[in-house]
């Protein structure tokens, strides 16, 4: 994982904020919101990318020329990011799925180095900007296995 994120830049960012039960912010509109952000570090001509890949985001709407010129750098939104998170949301929960991969690119955009070669120092950094409340869901379920499944079916 983390030769990966040293040596990838990031094309894009989505995030989904919910309160406590769930809700996703609506800003008193008949709407819930989330957000994409398109970054312009990464750049189709120089960086590693697979073909496929890149096809699959073109499909799915990426223009590749746009974000070079008309998005924002990782950097900048590393440092709007540190902010918020240490001003604004301390004490999130943070849920996710299979999520280590994200959570290293955004260690990596929070601190603009390359990831610690050390596994401990890699948890001390997550720790520091997000807390200790971060929960994978995919590890979730691994670790209950059918016990989910069997508490659910008897209620």
């Amino acid at each position: 994982m983390k030769a990966n994120v040293d040596a990838l830049n990031i094309i894009q960012l989505g995030l989904a904020l919910s309160d406590s039960q769930g809700n996703l912010p609506d800003f008193n509109t008949p709407f819930c919101y989330i957000w994409e952000f398109n970054f312009k570090n990464f750049d189709i001509h120089r960086d590693y990318c697979h073909k496929d890949s890149i096809d699959l985001l073109k499909r799915q709407g990426i223009d590749f020329l746009k974000n070079k010129y008309k998005r924002i750098l990782s950097s900048d939104f590393g440092m709007m990011l540190s902010d918020l998170l240490f001003n604004y949301f301390r004490g999130l929960t943070w849920i996710s799925f299979h999520s280590a991969y994200d959570f290293a690119v955004l260690l990596k955009i929070l601190t603009q180095h390359l990831l610690s070669n050390n596994a401990d120092s890699f948890i001390e950094q997550l720790t520091y900007y997000f807390g200790e409340k971060i929960f994978d869901i995919k590890h979730t379920f691994k670790f209950l296995g059918d016990s989910l499944h069997q508490r659910r079916r008897f209620k």
